[in-house]
Order: C-alpha cells, then structure tokens, then sequence
C-alpha cells in the first residue's frame, strides 16, 4: 500500500513539474516582440486557473508566485512605453499582478522593485483616453489591492483612486462605472478611519455637483438640453447615490454616509436640486439620492438601540411629505410610488442591521405600501364601491394608515383627476415596481397586495349590470347640466380589449405572488372569486392568446391553493368548476399552441388533486371527456409540447382507479406510449411516454407478453436513445423493476422480513440466510432475462454524465443492499431447516436467444473486460450502427435499433455480481466527473492549447469554449 501511494505522489510531482515548465514557456511567449495571441479566452482561463490555485493554496505557499515575481520584473525590463506588449498580453499582465498581491508580502517585494510605479509609467495608466479594457484591468489591479493596508497606502501616495474617480465621472461604459463604484465606496469604508483622506475623495468625488449653479428657470425652459449640458452633474449624483447606499447599509459603524452629508451639506444641495429640476429628466438621477439622505440622521439615532427621537421622526416624516406634495404637483404618479417602493426597500435594510421602531401608532410598511397601490385604486370603477367585499378592503386600509397618508390619498386622486394622466398605464408600472418588491414584503403587506389587485381585476371583467348603471349615472348628469366634468375611469368599457397589457400584468402578478405566499381564503377572502374572474377572462371572445395563458395559470394556481368554502365542506360539486369545465374543453381546441398546453396544465393540476384531497373532481373528468381527449392529443397534435403536456396529464390519471376503471382501460395505453418512443422525433415527449410507461407498470396489472413488450422497449431506449433525459426516465423505470422484482421475493419496506408466505409452497417459512441469498440469486435471474443488468452496466459507461449518475445511483443502491444480506460470500454448508423453503426450480434459467448473445456470453466468462467490451460496443459500433442508418426509413431503423442492442453483451447475474463488487463506483463516477470537467479546460489544457497555436501560427483555433 506504502509503494502505491509513493508512486501516486511521485507522479503528483512530476505533473506538477511538467505544469511549471509548460507556465514558464507560457509566460516567455508573452515577452516576444509583436507576440498576441489568437484569443483572449485563452488567457482568461489561465487567470481563473491561476486565481483559482492561489485560493486553494496557502497563500504564502503557493509555488508559482516565485515565478510570476520574476516574469514580471523581466516583463518590466523588456517593455517600454515605445516597446508595449498587445492589448490582450497587457490586460493579462495587469490582472496577473492584482492576483498575485491580493498578498501582502509579495506587495511588499514588487513595491521594493518599485513595479507599480514603473508598471503606470511603461502602460502609461494615467492618460485620459485609456482603451476601456484596460481601464477594467487596472481597476481590478487596484481592487486586489485595497484588501490589504499597504496597497491602500500605495493608492493613497500614488493618488491612483483619483483615476478611478475620473473613470466614475466620465461614465464611458456600464462596466467600468459599475466598478469604479465599487472600488471607491469599498476603498472609503477600509479607511473611514483616515477621515482627512475621505474627505478628499468625498470632495474630489462631488467637486462637480459643489461648483454647480443652479437655475431653475433655466431647467425649466432648457429640460432635456439641461440634462445633455450637465453629464457630469448626472454621473456625480449616480456615483454619490452608490457611495451612499453600500455605505449606509454596510454595518451600524459606517461613518462615510454622515462625513458626506456633514461635509457636503449633502441633504440640503440635493434638496435644492430637486426643486429646481423637478421638470427635468435630471430628477431621475436626485431621487433615489434624496431618499437616501433621510435615513442618514435615522441610522445615527438607532446606532445604540434607542428609540427614534420624536424631533428626527416628525423631520422625517415631513421630508417624505415634501417629496409627495412636490411630485403630485407635477402630477408625477409613477414617481411617487417609487419613492415608496425606495422607503420600503431602505427601512428593510435598515431594520435588518438594527431593529427598530417609530412611536407610532401604524405600521411604517403599511402607509407606504397603501401609496403605492393607490394607482390600482383608480382604476377601480365609481359604481364598484357599494360592492361589500370591497368595502371591507377600503375599511382595512383606513384601519392600517394614518390621517397623513389618507389625505395624501386623496391628494393623489386629485391631481389624478385635473390632469390628462394615463391611468392605466401607470397602473401596469405600479404593478412591477411592487413585484420588485415582493421578496422583502411581510405577509400581511403581500394580503394588501394581493387584493387591491384582485379588485382591479375584477373590474376588467365585464358585468352587465354595472355597464347599465354606469350609463344611468352618465345620463342624470347629463341631465343636471354639465357643473363639472364626470372623470371617466379607465376600466369603462371592455377593459380585456382595451387594455390588454395591465390586464397581462394583473394576472402575473396575482400569479406570482400566489407562487409565493400559498395565501388562503381565511387570510384574504378575495381568492375566492379569482377562479371565476379567469374563467370570464377565458369566455371573452376578444381575449389574446397570452392573456388566454396568464388566466390558465391563474386557473391553475387558484385550483391548487384556494380551497373554496364549500369544498371544505366536502361538497360533492362547486358551481366554478362546473361552469369551467366547458370552457376548458373550449380551449383545448384553440389554434394557438400554448393556450392547449396551458390547459392541459391546468387539468394536470385538478387530476393531482383528484387523487387525495378532492376526489369529487374525478367525475369532472370523466363528465367533460378531458380523458379520451388528451388521448387523441398526445398522439396528433401538431406540437411537440402539447403533446408532451397530455402524456403528463395521463401519467397523472392512470394512478386513479375510478379514472382507470371507468375510461382509461379502454386505450391501449402501453402500446401508444411504446409507438410514440418508436416514431417521436422530439425528446420531450419520448421522455413522458417513458414516464407514463414507469406509471403504467406500477400501478396497473398487465400480461406477461406486454410486460415482455414494454421491458424490451425500456432497455432499447435507456441504451440507444439519443437525448439523456429520455434515458434517465428510463433507467427510473428500471429501478421500479427491481424494487417489484425484490417485492415478489418477500423483500418488504426494503428488508427481508424473519417469515414470509411461500407461493410455491403455499405455507408460511422462515427466512434464514441460505434462503434470503436464494431469493436473491432468483430475482437477479429473472433481471439478467429482462435485461435489467445489462442496461444499468451498459449506462454507467454512457457518454453522458448524468445517465452515468442516475444508473450509478440505482446499482449502489442495489449493491448496498445486496451486500446487507452477504451475497458476496458462499452460501453456508449447512442442512436447511424442517420449514425452510426449498431451492426454487420452476423458473428456467436466461438463455440468449440466438447464437450472436451466446457467443458473446462465452467471451464475457472473464469478469474483469465486462466494462471494456460493453463501452467498446457502445461507443464504437453502437455509434457507426446509428449513424450509418439515421437517413432511412423509419421501419429499417426501429431494425438496426433492434439489430445493434443484440450486439450489446448479455450480462449474467454472476457476471454482473462479480463486476459491481469488485468496482468503487462511486470513486468511478467522481473521476469521470472530475475528467469532463476539466479535460478541455483545465490548467495544463489551456497551456498545452497557447503554446500548440503559437506553433501553428496563423492557423485559425477551434472553438473550444
């Protein structure tokens, strides 16, 4: 073992050292003059191969970094500002040294060498109209280095953070800004303590917005001009929000967000702006600044756990008052929702740093979520107020806000009503923006959510009696005289034509939030209607195909998680499900593809449910034909995913026995699913035909010449099919064989049990060790006839990784529990006991049927080339087999198909044993893991792959990656 264990070491070494010379060489191509390289993804999966080594490593071990100290000196030597390397090789060498002095003492021995300041002179690092790829490297460079205090110095002396704030301000790409940011709030948050040496990044970071003048007349007459004038007033404001924000919520002990509003008076200037350019577009830049700035003074009170005082809440509060008044003055709706939904994001931040808590009498989240869904109350229709289940969500409301946000309410109604505002469409914004913030809201705030959507919805369903009061009410004011001009609401008239786009976005937010929060009746009793309201959006005569979807999901959700009250009460019938019934068969005929497959989803969902917890719903099925339909789909229509969609469906029924007795057991199930595997050309659903065959043999009872039929069909496909999911459902099937096989040897929760019942014998016997490995022997026989063992040693060589998984996982399972009960070891030599059950005799042994299985049965007596042969078969002449006969006729080759798994080795029940328990499988399956992952880009690959193609020269690389 000591000599094994040498020699793996020695070869350990010996990679390593040939890895070392081939970087070595590497790295000296990169010093030839006019040298570049074919691609750059070469060179970035070095980096990550190298970044990767130096974080497995104990940084001060790492064996490399010797010789990446030494390039770099000899690269510096070579270089010059007239002599540079390519763009790519100086990107590379940029990276290269942030990487390597992410440690501190190899900072300390380049700075000695004074690389950094030679490496800024050579690259010429300081210009202005640096090309952006470099910008990025030098920032990454510069971000290796301020996790550590001496290359914060070095930025400090060098002053290289000042060329990271001109990057900030220029704003040339997304990239570049996005971290310049995070350098600079990152790079002030490790030297907040150096307050001298903030306040002049502060200031150098805010110089434009300090030297600016503001004219409000100016903004006003100029608008979008102002805006194009004042770039770098735009990235100052964006870059000042960054800073502030990451720091503000970083830690309790964060002090830049109050040196930068102590030092730059920063509320106050913001502020200012705002009111002077609250017409421009430059008011999407101060925004989410100016918020921000009001949980400055909030954070500094809390920092020890005490209570707000009431002088910085009634200051806080009347900012946000400020800031409401002055957008509704200008009529800006959809800003003022995004104030709220920054309010709400910022107090979740900050509660989840420090809990704490207004003395006050309502809850903060609830006065800022009911301002935000104040658009979805203005589509509500003037005549929909008497209804009672909206009053008691009106009630509510005024219960869980205050008089501040109620007259604020009104406030926004108001200019809602003197301006031309596009209602509707703002809705649809203010939708999005509150899924944006569907992950930090608490229950209680999703419940409010969720029903003023509910209610809007259930004013774009069309109601008759309303249109006609409607009309009533705009005929008494015609007749009184036009006093004053009737504010039509945006929902009148057909709203499911109309407005098509908030109607998609009112479905999927009620669908999303639903996936959510699972809510219930009792909690929210406006789930009850919303299977309905969707089934009047599916009888539209106008609805769109998408719309058509949204509403089957909604069908579908509302079916799975609102239990109606009189299902509770285990009524036989509901009058919903009734009445959607027709329209569901309705749409299963409609033209566009994924309304039928949305439909079958939907019905897939009432028939899992059928089977426990509503069994009333099975005669729904029955009563509407949706059985005998999906049938007839799954065979002939046109697309693939519907097609697939039925198969789940009936996969889903056949386990239902009123289902199967009364109009499943009328179609040749077995036979479809077996000609759909034959003849379907799309994965998907050969993949479910194999899953409904799985279903099919578990819980049904069939003769044994189908059984025969869909075993032969299971082990040509887990074998030859092409696509690896298809496999993996049917080596899933395979596994149901051996756990029923075990089960007819008295195998029972997954052991023998001490007695059984002998069918043979037609007695109760005792299971002693002789009998149990007996038993045993036998169902491994009846597996080798079936091919069983063949298939799961066949696919643990299998091309594809996750086959090999799934078929490793099913024989360690099998392996584990023969192994429980010693079936490697002989049998006992000892006489058998008076109630012992006898040898079984009545099953014949497998024998293959023609002479090609037997003659590969004598060649397969030497255990030891099982594998190799079976992979030699499937790699080599399986796949010629394939190839050669992938243009003919479907007829010939279902032939070859059958043809080439002959060709494929029987397996023995000895020969399987003996493979499987001298085999680690799972060591088998890491390694080849380990050697997909890595063959085509790992360490040596991506050395072997630069130095190949420099050798080639101008020939072209193949694309690899």
């Amino acid at each position: 073992m000591s000599h094994k264990y040498t020699k793996i070491s020695y070869q350990n070494i010996m990679s390593s050292l040939n890895s070392n010379k081939r970087l070595a060489e590497v790295l000296q191509l990169f010093l030839l003059p006019n040298y570049n390289i074919v691609s750059t993804t070469y060179l970035d999966l070095l980096l990550s191969h190298i970044s990767e080594d130096i974080k497995e490593c104990d940084t001060n071990s790492y064996e490399n970094y010797e010789l990446f100290q030494k390039w770099v000196l000899k690269a510096l030597h070579t270089w010059s500002s007239e002599c540079l390397p390519s763009q790519p090789i100086t990107i590379f060498t940029l990276k290269l040294i942030g990487l390597v002095s992410h440690n501190e003492l190899r900072f300390h021995y380049w700075q000695f060498k004074d690389v950094y300041n030679r490496l800024c002179d050579i690259f010429n690092l300081r210009k202005d109209d640096l090309p952006v790829s470099i910008k990025m490297a030098y920032i990454t460079m510069l971000s290796n280095l301020i996790k550590h205090r001496s290359g914060r110095q070095w930025i400090i002396d060098s002053d290289a953070w000042k060329d990271v704030v001109k990057y900030a301000h220029w704003n040339h790409t997304l990239y570049v800004t996005r971290e310049s940011h995070k350098f600079l709030w990152l790079l002030l948050s490790h030297e907040q303590q150096n307050v001298n040496f903030c306040k002049e990044v502060i200031l150098a970071m805010a110089a434009p917005l300090i030297t600016n003048n503001f004219d409000t007349q100016t903004c006003q007459v100029l608008q979008d001009n102002y805006l194009e004038e004042n770039k770098l007033l735009c990235t100052t404001l964006d870059l000042l929000t960054s800073i502030i924000e990451n720091t503000l919520f970083a830690d309790m002990d964060n002090t830049i967000p109050e040196l930068c509003q102590e030092l730059l008076d920063l509320e106050m200037r913001v502020k200012a702006l705002f009111e002077a350019c609250i017409s421009t577009k430059l008011l999407s830049h101060i925004h989410k600044l100016f918020v921000l700035c009001l949980f400055i003074p909030i954070k500094q009170f809390i920092k020890g756990g005490k209570k707000t005082e009431t002088e910085t809440t009634l200051k806080f509060y009347t900012e946000l008052n400020y800031i409401s008044i002055m957008l509704l003055s200008k009529a800006y709706v959809v800003e003022l929702v995004k104030t709220n939904k920054f309010l709400m994001i910022f107090w979740k931040k900050l509660q989840s740093l420090h809990e704490f808590s207004f003395s006050q009498e309502h809850k903060f989240e609830h006065q800022a979520i009911s301002i935000m869904i104040m658009p979805l109350a203005l589509c509500i229709k003037h005549t929909y107020k008497d209804s009672d289940i909206f009053d008691m969500f009106l009630t509510k409301l005024f219960d869980v806000t205050c008089t501040a946000v109620q007259r604020l309410g009104y406030n926004v109604r108001d200019a809602v009503l003197k301006n031309d505002v596009p209602v509707a469409q703002i809705a649809k914004v203010d939708i999005d923006m509150l899924l944006e913030i569907m992950d930090i809201m608490d229950r209680d705030i999703a419940v409010i959510v969720f029903q003023a959507m509910c209610h809007v919805l259930k004013n774009c369903v069309p109601d008759a009696c309303s249109e006609t009061l409607d009309s009533m009410t705009n005929a008494t004011h015609l007749e009184n005289g036009p006093r004053k001009q009737v504010y039509k609401f945006p929902l009148e008239g057909d709203p499911i034509v109309d407005h098509p786009t908030l109607l998609s976005s009112l479905l999927n937010g009620l669908a999303v939030m639903t996936e959510k929060f699972k809510l219930k009746w009792q909690e929210c009793v406006e789930t009850i209607c919303l299977l309905s309201l969707a089934q009047e959006i599916l009888n539209h005569p106008g609805t769109l195909p998408i719309i058509c979807v949204k509403a089957l999901k909604v069908c579908k959700l509302a079916i799975q998680n609102f239990m109606p009250p009189d299902l509770v009460l285990l009524i036989e019938t509901d009058s919903h499900m009734n009445e959607i019934g027709p329209t569901l068969f309705k749409r299963l005929h409609d033209v566009n593809w994924e309304v039928r497959d949305s439909v079958l989803e939907v019905l897939n969902t009432i028939a899992i449910i059928s089977e426990d917890k509503y069994p009333a719903f099975q005669e729904y099925l029955l009563a509407n034909e949706f059985l005998q339909l999906a049938v007839e789909i799954s065979k002939t229509d046109s697309e693939s995913y519907v097609r697939a969609s039925a198969l789940v469906f009936l996969s889903t029924t056949v386990r239902i026995n009123k289902l199967w007795k009364e109009k499943l057991s009328q179609f040749d199930l077995p036979n479809t699913a077996i000609m759909l595997l034959n003849n379907e050309s799309e994965a998907i659903v050969r993949k479910e035909a194999v899953i409904l065959l799985k279903e099919l043999y578990v819980h049904r009872k069939w003769s044994k010449n189908i059984i025969d039929s869909m075993t032969l069909t299971m082990a040509k496909t887990a074998v030859l099919d092409l696509h690896w999911e298809v496999k993996i459902s049917a080596l899933e099937y395979w596994n149901h064989v051996i756990t029923s096989h075990l089960s007819d040897q008295g195998v029972l929760d997954g052991h023998f049990p001490k007695v059984t019942f002998s069918k043979e014998h037609r007695k109760i016997v005792s299971l002693n060790e002789t009998e149990i490995k007996r038993r045993l022997n036998k169902a491994l026989d009846e597996l080798a006839k079936q091919n069983c063992l063949r298939v799961l040693l066949v696919t643990l060589e299998d091309s594809d990784l996750e086959v090999c998984k799934t078929s490793a996982a099913i024989i360690n399972k099998l392996k584990a529990f023969l192994l429980k009960y010693k079936l490697n070891e002989p049998l006992p030599a000892l006489p058998l006991p008076k109630d012992s059950a006898t040898l079984d005799t009545s099953y014949v042994k497998y024998e293959p049927p023609d002479n090609v299985a037997s003659s590969n049965c004598e060649m397969l007596s030497n255990s030891n080339n099982v594998i190799e042969e079976i992979l030699d078969v499937n790699d080599a002449n399986l796949l010629a087999s394939i190839y050669k006969h992938s243009i003919e006729a479907d007829s010939k080759t279902q032939k070859s198909e059958e043809k080439t798994f002959q060709y494929i080795p029987c397996v023995t029940r000895q020969v399987f044993l003996q493979t499987i328990f001298d085999m680690d499988i799972t060591a088998y399956i890491e390694e080849k893991e380990r050697w997909l992952t890595t063959y085509s880009t790992s360490f040596d690959s991506t050395l072997d792959d630069i130095l190949t193609m420099y050798k080639k020269g101008d020939v072209n690389s193949m694309d690899c990656y």
